[in-house]
């Protein structure tokens, strides 16, 4: 299940090349499950990139260009990624309590 469509996403990584589909579509899986994770208990299981709130797919293809990007060997890229997203999607989690 993804939060955004292939043609969305190659749209996003200005990617033509129909042999790319595959690899585009395995981190689109991925970083839709990391928008789901992300959110949690407010993520409606049956979103779809037909369904799923614009923001959550902004989300989804913000999230989809770093997995392109960075393959996980630049912990700092990674902290601002995640400083992104959570500034992108903060109005959709429950408050945390302390």
């Amino acid at each position: 299940m993804t939060l955004a469509s292939l043609e969305d996403a190659k749209l996003q990584l200005h990617v033509t090349d129909p042999a790319r589909e595959a690899e585009i579509t395995m981190l689109l899986e991925h970083a839709s499950a990391i928008v789901f994770d992300y959110i949690g208990a407010r993520a409606d299981p049956t979103w779809n990139p037909t369904t799923a709130p614009d923001l959550v797919q902004a989300a989804t293809l913000y999230t989809l260009v770093h997995l392109w990007e960075h393959r996980g060997d630049d912990s700092e890229t990674d902290e601002k990624f995640w400083a992104g997203l959570s500034l992108r999607l903060m109005r959709t989690r429950d408050p945390a309590l302390a």
